[in-house]
C-alpha cells in the first residue's frame, strides 16, 4: 500500500462519527456541565431541539454529531471557543 492509500484509509477511519442516542447526548451534557439551554448555545440550535434529541423524537445530524465527537474528546475546544477577549468589541 502506497503513502497515499494509506493516508486515505487514515482519513477514511477518522471521518467516521459516532451515533449521540439520548443517553450518549445526555452524558455529554452531564459531562460538560450544560444544561439543555447551555448545550443549546453551544451546539448553535435551539432548546427545543436538544430536547428532541434527549428525548428520542429526533437524532443529531452529522455536523452535530461530528460537534459532539469533538467535545466529548477535547473539551478544551470549549474554552476556547468561548473565550472572551479583552478587545473584542461589545
Amino acid at each position: 500500500m502506497n503513502a497515499k492509500d494509506q493516508t486515505l484509509k487514515a482519513i477514511s477511519g477518522m471521518s467516521k462519527v459516532p451515533e449521540y442516542d439520548p443517553a450518549a447526548v445526555k452524558r455529554l451534557m452531564a459531562r460538560l456541565d450544560l444544561n439543555e439551554r447551555g448545550f443549546a448555545i453551544l451546539m448553535n440550535v435551539t432548546p427545543f431541539t436538544i430536547r428532541m434529541w434527549t428525548t428520542g423524537a429526533a437524532k443529531p445530524c452529522g455536523a452535530s454529531r461530528r460537534l459532539m465527537q469533538i467535545y466529548e474528546n477535547a473539551p478544551g475546544v470549549i474554552r476556547h471557543i468561548t473565550r472572551i477577549r479583552d478587545n473584542a468589541p461589545c
